[in-house]
């Protein structure tokens, strides 16, 4: 514990400090800016994610009509 709280007391003399390229004084907030994926590749996902919905859909409906046409 003295040793932890003998390098926290102590400042450093300015000729050891260690300077960076880009001070995180002056650094400004970079806004995030999101990269939307091409169109092909959201209509692409959105049929694979949707076509077996539909499928079950026209499934279900076709079972029905043919249910109904039976009976």
């Amino acid at each position: 514990m003295k040793t932890i709280n003998l390098l926290n007391g102590l400042p450093l003399p300015p000729s050891s400090r260690r300077t960076t390229f880009f001070p995180v004084i002056s650094a400004t907030a970079r806004v995030r800016r999101r990269d939307f994926p091409a169109l092909g590749e959201v209509i692409s996902l959105w049929f694979a994610m949707l076509s077996p919905l539909i499928g079950l859909v026209i499934g279900f409906l076709g079972a029905w009509f043919v249910a109904w046409l039976t009976s």
